[in-house]
Order: C-alpha cells, then structure tokens, then sequence
C-alpha cells in the first residue's frame, strides 16, 4: 500500500527556506537563476507557476542554462516536484515566459513522493 510522504522545505539556521523566484528580464527570453544547495541535501525540487500561463523551464548542473520551448512545460497554476540533479551542490535554473511578469519559484527540499 502506497503512502505519501509530504515535501518538508529545507531550513537552514536563522533562515526559514532556500526558496528562489525567477522572472525573465523581457517576454520570451529566458531567465538565469541559482538553487544553492550546498550544505542542505535537497533530493527534491518542487516548482511552483503561479500564473495563468505556461512557462517553461530547464534545470541542470550548467552554470548559466537557457530554457527554451523545448523544455518542461510547467502549466498555468500548477505545482510539479522534480528530483534535483545537484542536490549536495548549486541547480542552474532557467524560466523562458510569454511575458515579464511570469514569477516562478522553485523550492528545495525532501519528500512529497508516493
């Protein structure tokens, strides 16, 4: 029997998360971010859209990625959980939207998984 575990956010001393927003600078370009990792193991990224629109998004170990169209749709008011490719480490981010005002925030953390 399956039982889901709930996503606990990373805490880190004097700090109440390590959660990151990201916009684009300008419409259809996409926008850099970091999700530091480093000194809390966060098997797990949850991101959250809130917007009425989809974004698109790329998470990898590269520096500075780019998103582009090509990459994971994340759709309008939606939350996803990813496992996070760098979860000791720095997550390169990146957030490509219709327009500027397209915020996403990305989560580090453990769990949420059934």
């Amino acid at each position: 029997m399956a039982a889901q575990i709930p996503f606990e956010v990373n805490i880190v001393a004097s700090v109440s998360g390590k959660t990151i927003s990201i916009a684009p600078a300008a419409a259809n370009t996409s926008g850099p971010g970091t999700l530091d990792s480093t000194g809390t193991y966060a098997p797990h990224v949850l991101v959250t859209n809130p917007n009425a629109f989809t974004v698109f998004v790329r998470m990898s170990p590269e520096a500075t990625p780019v998103a582009s169209a090509a990459d994971v749709p994340i759709t309008a008011t939606s939350v996803r959980l990813f496992a996070n490719q760098e979860p000791n480490s720095k997550l390169g981010i990146a957030v490509l939207a219709s327009v500027t005002t397209a915020v996403v925030y990305f989560v580090p953390g453990q769990g949420g998984i059934i």
